[in-house]
């Protein structure tokens, strides 16, 4: 079934809006001229928080954010992409005994925390993956391969998958493997071979044999082994992170030609019939596994994995995929991004619906830019030339 009309029209607003507003504006306010790298947030009123503690996460995103906008000629983001690269490696790369990416610097690039945690190990990856695609540079390469024995020789665990951090910390999640997930998939088109798909496999196998509830849930939360939590942590599902697998099992699938149909249905699922705050609309934080709302304050970058996930399941002709894409993109433009200072969004609210922020982060657009790109993607295969108009 075709995208109907209205859908490619919100679409294309959106795409705009991150070529001609989000991308321009944190290029300029986002970038810090005198101390280099990236600010960690903004003010509401869209200046710069020089004071922040920067995490490494955030920066790693800004340069997948950068590289990839220039690579889809969205943007010219290639200079300040390999400006923060240089900038990550120069502060947060640890050369001395097995490597590996501390997890936060100071404003003025000093180590804040030299905690090597698995999520910044992912965004690092992820973002190595996009600048060598536009620069092809054998060191960036070099930099990946180097990542990956750190995460495999440091933090490897005899149960599969990794452990959270060096120093080790409890309790194991799901959340950082979903990222090495996503990492594996972009390395291997960056650079080819079978062994990053096969590593996205030995993630898949985790998610198959221990992280989903017999409700079609996702579990968070592990023992070191892998055995679930007891207690409310132990029944705890993020229905923005089912959604956000539904997304990546497509792109596994596209990939490797496996097969994930199950798990994305049955996530997707859950999340369609529990996810959604009966308040405010919008996708919530957390439910229990028998779909109670735990947390239903709502974020910026739940109702973007709402959206991509929405759009596989138009793009597979699933009933009601088109009208979710759409509705995800009316709750982002309503209630997230037109509020907000020009190219910035307001990140958070409360269970009621009340505006829950005092700055505006900045790891969040990643997330929108990766909803950009894939509605571009996804609506541009259904036939529908002109979404994307390149400048």
């Amino acid at each position: 079934m075709t995208a109907p009309k209205s859908l490619i029209d919100t679409a294309a607003r959106f795409c705009d809006w991150m070529r001609d507003a989000a991308l321009p504006v944190w290029a300029e306010a986002g970038w810090d001229e005198q101390r280099g790298g990236f600010h960690e947030r903004l003010n509401l009123d869209g200046t710069p928080d020089r004071e922040a503690v920067r995490r490494v996460r955030s920066q790693a995103r800004q340069v997948y954010v950068y590289a990839h906008a220039h690579e889809l000629n969205w943007f010219d983001g290639k200079a300040l992409a390999l400006n923060g690269l240089d900038y990550l490696v120069d502060k947060a790369w640890q050369t001395g005994g097995a490597g590996g990416w501390v997890m936060k610097l100071n404003p003025d690039g000093s180590v804040a925390d030299s905690t090597c945690d698995l999520y910044e190990q992912a965004f690092a990856l992820l973002a190595l993956a996009h600048v060598y695609r536009i620069t092809q540079d054998a060191q960036i390469k070099a930099l990946a391969r180097d990542t990956l024995a750190f995460i495999d020789d440091t933090l490897g665990h005899t149960a599969g998958g990794w452990r959270e951090a060096e120093p080790d910390r409890q309790p194991r999640r799901q959340n950082p493997h979903m990222h090495m997930f996503e990492a594996s998939l972009a390395l291997h088109q960056a650079f080819g071979g079978q062994g990053h798909l096969a590593r996205a496999g030995n993630i898949l196998r985790l998610m198959r044999d221990h992280w989903l509830f017999p409700s079609g849930g996702l579990r968070e939360v592990f023992n070191p082994d892998w055995s679930p939590l007891t207690g409310p942590e132990g029944r705890k599902t993020e229905p923005g992170h089912q959604f956000e697998w539904v997304w990546l099992l497509d792109r596994y699938a596209a990939l490797s030609g496996d097969e994930t149909g199950p798990e994305v249905s049955s996530l997707y699922a859950f999340a369609k019939a529990y996810g959604r705050s009966p308040v405010t609309g919008l996708i919530v934080s957390a439910v229990r596994d028998d779909g109670v709302v735990l947390d239903g304050a709502a974020r910026t970058w739940q109702q973007t994995e709402h959206l991509k996930a929405a759009l596989v399941q138009g793009q597979t002709g699933r009933s009601g995929g088109w009208g979710s894409a759409q509705d995800a993109l009316h709750q982002l433009f309503t209630k997230f991004l037109n509020p907000a200072p020009t190219g910035c969004w307001v990140d958070a609210y409360d269970a009621a619906g009340n505006p829950a922020v005092k700055t505006i982060t900045a790891s969040t657009l990643y997330h929108l830019l990766v909803a950009a790109a894939e509605t571009d993607r996804i609506l541009n295969q259904q036939g529908q030339a002109g979404l994307r108009v390149v400048k």
